[in-house]
This record gives structure tokens, C-alpha cells and sequence, in this order.
């Protein structure tokens, strides 16, 4: 070690009309900055301008030092949150390793002014280590009214060095080392891991960085003799320019990792692609098929075939393009989960109004070209209409999670892509099973009822499906972005639906083919309203508001309320999941299960996914799960929190309350 510690006596640097305070190897004083985008986000900070090659620490020190420590007395309308900590440096001393902030920095406070003036007296009492070839623990009082505060600029870039994403993670313990796998898309040249924990790793010691086939591998050698720990948190700097949160909790890692097997995860997947075609929001589609080959009874059994293995290929390599697009996506640092399309508001507002369109053709008959005379091939021998019906069915069922493919998924987007795309592929070959069965034996469509006027009737009634669809889309996509774009996609609606009145009404193929082109032109330019407001969004801004008389997840909730012995229920759901709205309406909000979680404590916690959310998306990798409907219980006596089943009804809930060991269900 290069220097040796001396402890000297404190000095009180003390200035009652000065913001600035001489320590004594450090200038120390309060700045303040207001977003003016955001009057409601004040920041006040800690400036220290440190003498030349002098430093101060991180909250985790590393071998040596220690972190500030700040008391703040204020008038009540001041409320000053915890300290903010900017990400650190390495600061060596061989063989030693520091972390901390060298010559200079800021420290990041948020706070609140319920008063009416800026005349509020504060005073801050700050004690830190300052250290070069020596440490001396120096001291600060500085005593002052708001108004007086310096506004400081750099303080806002201080606060964006605070990392506030967190990375999702696959963490393990594993020959002495702690083995952080995540993904990122750029080449990696520099990069450190600095753990919250004390007495865990080996601060001095080399991390060793390796590109594996879908991510990177982060290996930190752990102390010698370090302490038990459940919890990894840290930041991960990457190039000295990206820093994420680590946050991982290492039992569910374990449990996750090691509940289920390849084999499982593909029968998993099977079993969960054929229950997705008794989903709700998979209905219209295939009923709209099955429609289609009763159609076909007086056909051809090689027509039959033909038309069941062009919708099983739609089927099969639609769901091979989602988990392709996951992988992809996922490399190139996006983090993302089952039924994400639909969190995008352009997808969204797209179907709505793809829906409404087959509604319309359904209900008058209209044709619209050679492409796709009618949905689903009814009355037409166009194979590629059976095609694109089985392309528009995994569209819309995607968001839904059947039972058993929750576990499939999870483990599936965690593995290599040589895991994950065979696991892809029994999912769909699951959900296109009925119709493989169906081209193996054509036979089968004798069994249905004969075609006739029947299916006329039936067809026009099956518009109403296809127009609740679009308006269950059009619900969320008002969630997602604001009243004025929902307002802007219905009068577009309303305005294709009088171009098509108009089509019926006109015999000229020439003014028709008009009519179709302003169709076209309505929805391009609505799609270009959308996105040019896409980037736009807040990410925050979801139906949680539908939940208000519940606690909002965050991240750490459920190891807040284990520590205090609090039992809860958390809701993973999304206003586009319609099988979470349908346990919502069936289970969850039913009186008799609000009066039972009231009367025996258990704190309900809603975790909304309706927009991208990497920190939700982490909490269900953490179960091993990649969507939403998941429903995770725990409560005191139980040793770890526990998945409930996927389809939920009031006797389901209640029997899982009152068990003391609940099993893993799907």
C-alpha cells in the first residue's frame, strides 16, 4: 500500500453566509438545477472541487476508504431524498482497489418544495474521506436558504451519470467465481463490474470478459473468505460510456435455471401451442378457418391437404420469425419478451384497423383482388389465403400465454439459439397440430356439417368478432399513447368505412379501384401519424391507472416486503393480454377475493406491461418466464415465492392462499 492512513483531529469548516466551504483539501458547496422541461424535478447537489489528484469514494469503497455521509436539516416543506450515486472510477493502489471520484464530482439529491417561496432554510452536514498519499476525514456544515443556492448546469449531467437501466441478467456461482451473462450488441473494449456488496469478490483481482455464441460471459473471482449472499447488485460499466444496474436475486436464478430441461421445455411448448388454439384471442381467426374447410367438404382430398399444410406453414413460420426476431433483437441490446409486437403502438393501431377491415369484408362480401378474395380461403381456392390466415392467427395470438408455455418460453429465450428455435418450432408445430391432423386425413372434413347458406350467415357473424377485436386494440392502444392519436384512428375507421359503402354502391372497376387507393392512402397516412408520435411515448404511461387503488410494482417490492413478513400477490399482466383480462374480470376483481386478500393482509401489487418495461421483464426472467399472464405469491412461512397457474378462477385463488407449499404449476 503507498500511503499509510493518518488520522488527524476533525476541523469544523463552518459558513453561515457562504455556499462555498473550505475543508481543507477540498471546496465544498450546494448547487441546484431545475429541469425546465419538469418543474416538478429539482435536483440540489453536493459539489466537491477536490485538490489536484485527491479523491473520495463510492458507496461501496472497494479495499479501502469510505463513502459520504450527508444529514440534511430543513424546513417542512423540504423533502431530500437519498443520496444518487454517479458511477464510479477504478482508483488503484496496488495491490489494492478503490472505486470512487478523483479531482471532482457532484453528488445528485432529488427534493421537493411544497412551499410558496424559495426562502426555506437548509443545512447540510457532510462528512467525508479524502484521500491521495494520505486519508484525512474532513467535514463540511453548510447552512443557507434555497434562493441562495447556486444554479449549476452540470449538476443535470452528474444526475445522468446515475445508471438507471437495469440489465437483465443470468447470474451464477460457479469455481470461485461470480458468472454474469448479458447481451450486448456492440464490441466491448473496456468494461468493470462494481458490486454494492462488501466482503464478496476480489476487488484487486483481473475480470475476465468472454463473447459467447448469443452473449457475453462476465467472470469476477470472489474473496477468499467472502460473506453468504442471496442478492447481486452492482453497475456494470461497458466502454466507459454505458452503465447498467445489476440486480439479480441468485435463488431465483438457481431455481429458474435448474426447473426444467430441454425436453420439457419442448414438450412444454407442444402441449402450450395446442391449448393457444382455445385461447380467447385466438378465436376469430380460427373459427374463420375452421369455416374455410367446411367449405372445401366437396373438394378434393389433395385441395383439403393443400390448403391444411399452406396454414400450418404460415403457422410454423411465423412462429420461427418471432423467436429469429427475440434472438436478434435481444443481441442488438433490445430486451424484450413474448407478445412484444403489441406493445409497439404502430403494430397496434395497424391490426385495429386490419380487423375492421376483414369485419367489413365479412359482413358485405366485398372483393378485394386476386390476393385474398375472403379470409381464410372460404370460397376461394387461393392456398395463399390459408397461408396468411395462418400468419394473422399467430399475430394475434402471440400476447396469450397458454398453460405450460410460460415455463417453454422462459427457459427458451435464455438458452443458445441452437436451444431456442427447435423449442419455437414445437410451439407452432403445438398450435398448427389440428390442422397437420386434418391434412393427413381429409377425410376428417366429411365429419362436418355440409356446406350451404349456413355459412353465409355464419361468415357475416363472424364480422362481430373481428369488430370486437379492433376495438379491444383500439383500447389499448389508447393506453398506449394519448385521447388525441385514439380519437385521430377512429375518425380514419370512420372514414374507411364510408369509402367502403361507397365501393358497394359504385359499378365502375375504375372508380373503384379510386376508392381503394384513398383507402390505402388513409391507412399509410395514419401509420405515419403514429410513428412520427411513436417516439414519443413514456414507457410509464400504460392502463395503471385502472390500478390505483393498488400498490404499483417496482423493482425490489418482493424482497422489501419478505424482509417485513408482508405476504402479497403481484399481477404480471398487459392491457393487450386478453387472457389477463379475462382472469382480472373472472378472479382477481371479484368481491369475495378483494374482501380475502382486505381481511388476511395480503398486499396485491399490479406489475402493468402494456409498454416496454425492461424492469419488468427482468422480474419474470427471474421466474423463468418471458410474458404475461404470471401471478407470483408468497407469503409468511413460505420458503420461496410461488407461481400460480395462468388460468385463474376464484376457487383456484383461494385454495393457493390458504396452501402453506404451493406448486410450480406451468
Amino acid at each position: 500500500m503507498k500511503f499509510i492512513k493518518l488520522f488527524i483531529l476533525l476541523v469544523l469548516f463552518t459558513n453561515l453566509e457562504s455556499e462555498t466551504v473550505n475543508t481543507g483539501h477540498a471546496e465544498v458547496s450546494l448547487v441546484k438545477f431545475n429541469y425546465p422541461a419538469d418543474a416538478s424535478k429539482n435536483l440540489i447537489g453536493i459539489k466537491m472541487d477536490m485538490q489536484k489528484n485527491w479523491h473520495t469514494y463510492w458507496k461501496n469503497p472497494g479495499d479501502s476508504g469510505g463513502p459520504i455521509k450527508v444529514k440534511w436539516k430543513t424546513d417542512n416543506n423540504i423533502e431530500i431524498s437519498d443520496i444518487k450515486w454517479p458511477s464510479p472510477q477504478l482508483i488503484p493502489y496496488e495491490p489494492l482497489m478503490t472505486y470512487g471520484y478523483k479531482d471532482f464530482v457532484i453528488f445528485p439529491f432529488e427534493y421537493t418544495n411544497s412551499g410558496d417561496g424559495l426562502d426555506s432554510d437548509i443545512e447540510a452536514s457532510i462528512d467525508f474521506l479524502i484521500c491521495d498519499d494520505i486519508c484525512v476525514p474532513e467535514k463540511a456544515l453548510i447552512q443557507t436558504v434555497l434562493s441562495e443556492i447556486t444554479e449549476d448546469p452540470s449538476l443535470a449531467k452528474w444526475n445522468e451519470m446515475v445508471p438507471s437501466t437495469i440489465l437483465p441478467t443470468l447470474v451464477e456461482i460457479k469455481d470461485k467465481f461470480i458468472n454474469i451473462r448479458f447481451s450486448n450488441n456492440d464490441e466491448i473494449e473496456s468494461f468493470y463490474f462494481y458490486i454494492n456488496n462488501q466482503n464478496i469478490v476480489d476487488h484487486a483481482a483481473k475480470q475476465i470478459l468472454k463473447k459467447e455464441k448469443n452473449n457475453w460471459l462476465l467472470q469476477i473471482p470472489l474473496a477468499s473468505n467472502h460473506e453468504e449472499f442471496n442478492n447481486l447488485d452492482g453497475v456494470l460499466s461497458i466502454n466507459n460510456k454505458e452503465n447498467y444496474l445489476v440486480e439479480t436475486n441468485l435463488e431465483n436464478n438457481s431455481t429458474s435455471k435448474s426447473s426444467i430441461n430441454f425436453l420439457q421445455a419442448l414438450l412444454f411448448a407442444f402441449i402450450g401451442g395446442l391449448i393457444l388454439n382455445l385461447m380467447p384471442c385466438v378465436f376469430p381467426i380460427i373459427s374463420l378457418k375452421i369455416l374455410s374447410f367446411v367449405s372445401l367438404g366437396n373438394e378434393s382430398k389433395a385441395k383439403i391437404r393443400l390448403h391444411a399444410l399452406s396454414f400450418c406453414l404460415g403457422v410454423l413460420i411465423s412462429f420461427i420469425s418471432i423467436g429469429i426476431a427475440l434472438i436478434a433483437l435481444k443481441q442488438a441490446g433490445n430486451y424484450l419478451g413474448w407478445g412484444f409486437q403489441l406493445q409497439s403502438p404502430v403494430i397496434v393501431g395497424m391490426l385495429s384497423i386490419l380487423m375492421f377491415v376483414i369485419g367489413i369484408i365479412l359482413l358485405t362480401d366485398i372483393n378485394i383482388g386476386n390476393s385474398l378474395t375472403k379470409l381464410g380461403g372460404v370460397g376461394s381456392d387461393k392456398v395463399s389465403g390459408s397461408f396468411l390466415t395462418g400468419v394473422l392467427a399467430v399475430i394475434v395470438a402471440s400476447p396469450c400465454t397458454a398453460p405450460f408455455m410460460g415455463a417453454a418460453l422462459g427457459y427458451a429465450l435464455i438458452q443458445p439459439s441452437g436451444v431456442t428455435m427447435p423449442i419455437f418450432a414445437s410451439l407452432g408445430l403445438g398450435f398448427a397440430a389440428p390442422y397437420l391432423v386434418l391434412s393427413l386425413s381429409p377425410g376428417l372434413i366429411n365429419k362436418l356439417p355440409k356446406p350451404g347458406q349456413w355459412m353465409v350467415t355464419l361468415k357475416e357473424f363472424f364480422a362481430f368478432p373481428m369488430f370486437g377485436t379492433s376495438l379491444w386494440l383500439i383500447w389499448v392502444f389508447g393506453l398506449q399513447t394519448n385521447t388525441d392519436l385514439m380519437i385521430g384512428l377512429l375518425i380514419s375507421l370512420l372514414i374507411i368505412s364510408v369509402l367502403f359503402w361507397i365501393i358497394i354502391q359504385l359499378q365502375s372497376n375504375v372508380k373503384k379501384l379510386i376508392i381503394w387507393l384513398l383507402i390505402l392512402g388513409v391507412i399509410i397516412y395514419e401509420g405515419q401519424q403514429i410513428i412520427s408520435f411513436d417516439g414519443d411515448l413514456s414507457l410509464d404511461n400504460s392502463s395503471q391507472s385502472k390500478y390505483l387503488n393498488y400498490k404499483i410494482w417496482s423493482p425490489g417490492v418482493e424482497k422489501e416486503y419478505q424482509e417485513g413478513d408482508q405476504a402479497y400477490l403481484i399481477n404480471f399482466t398487459a392491457a393487450w393480454c386478453i387472457t389477463c383480462q379475462a382472469n382480472d374480470k373472472i378472479a382477481l376483481s371479484r368481491p369475495k377475493i378483494k374482501e380475502y386478500l382486505k381481511q388476511n393482509n395480503i398486499e396485491y401489487i399490479v406489475a402493468d406491461w402494456t409498454n416496454k418495461n425492461s424492469d419488468i421483464l427482468k422480474a419474470l426472467e427471474s421466474y423463468n418466464r418471458n410474458g404475461v399472464p404470471l401471478y407470483i405469491f408468497w407469503k409468511p412461512g413460505m420458503g420461496k415465492p410461488s407461481v400460480l397457474p395462468a388460468i385463474l378462477t376464484e376457487q383456484v385463488l383461494l385454495d393457493s392462499f390458504e396452501n402453506d407449499i404451493i406448486k410450480e404449476f406451468n
